[in-house]
């Protein structure tokens, strides 16, 4: 999702009061929020001033969003995610949640529902899964993972020197695996380590 919407929803705002405090028209912020174009330098730093993040921060250049680092914050919870170079972390919100003050305030976090069933039995279609965003894991880590242009998926990994393998606890499903090569080429890209589950109602 591009940022400048992402802050937007965040604070419950609609096109017509964030269009008014950055002194643009609606069609304008539509614009920036579509991507079809950017907005000039006065216009970000309004933005960046307004939402307390950087500039960089909205052009997607740093991923710390300093709100989600406090008690105070929300982050996405999504039901389905890409990573886009020049977006980062886009897709459908289901809704936001309110920041875990025992998470580590270092970072970005997100949430994705799981859709499958890989996971199960410990991990079922429709659990959220809390993931804090870096895009490294350690063997045995559960992380959120990017494979081509497609939806991400949460699933175990097992990091080698020649590649990675994505494991599914469910035994009807295969283990995955893809050479550096092909991590480069697909690409395949962690998106975040997951630090929760919450089971679905």
């Amino acid at each position: 999702m591009n940022r400048i919407r992402f802050l937007r929803l965040q604070k419950s705002m609609k096109q017509e009061e964030l269009a008014k405090v950055i002194h643009v028209s609606q069609s304008s912020l539509s614009g920036y929020e579509n991507e079809k174009y950017e907005p000039d330098k006065k216009t970000l730093l309004r933005l960046a001033d307004f939402f307390g993040v950087s500039v960089d921060y909205l052009l997607g250049i740093d991923n710390i969003h300093p709100d989600k680092n406090s008690a105070t914050g929300k982050i996405p919870i999504y039901s389905s995610l890409q990573s886009k170079p020049l977006s980062g972390l886009c897709g459908s919100i289901l809704f936001f949640l309110d920041f875990n003050p025992y998470w580590k305030t270092d970072g970005e976090y997100f949430g994705i529902r799981v859709c499958g069933d890989w996971m199960e039995p410990r991990i079922f279609d429709g659990d959220i899964a809390i993931a804090r965003r870096q895009n490294t894991v350690e063997n045995g880590d559960i992380a959120v993972i990017q494979t081509g242009d497609g939806n991400a998926k949460v699933i175990r990994v097992a990091i080698q020197r020649t590649g990675i393998l994505l494991l599914p606890y469910n035994s009807k499903y295969e283990i995955s695996y893809y050479t550096n090569k092909e991590i480069v080429d697909l690409p395949v890209k962690i998106l975040g380590k997951v630090v929760e589950f919450r089971a679905k109602c």
